[in-house]
């Protein structure tokens, strides 16, 4: 399990499709699973195996709020 820091406030779509691209040149990747679609499809792309996780359905208030908060 690999989860950001909570002070790292870089957008999602530039660091997270990095991550799993660099662990995987020393281990094996089971499973990515992420909340955001366009992570999840660039995950896929580069052959991982993903889980689309759907925690709530999606809304206009918390793509501002990750937006604001430097998350999305």
């Amino acid at each position: 399990m690999h989860l950001r820091g909570d002070a790292d406030r870089r957008p999602a779509r530039y660091t997270k499709p990095a991550i799993p691209r660099r662990l995987a040149r020393t281990r094996e990747i089971r499973v990515l699973v992420d909340d955001g679609e366009p992570v999840c499809a660039d995950a896929r792309r580069a052959g991982f195996t993903v889980v689309h996780a759907r925690w709530t359905a999606p809304s206009r208030e918390l793509k501002a709020a990750q937006q604001r908060e430097g998350r999305a």
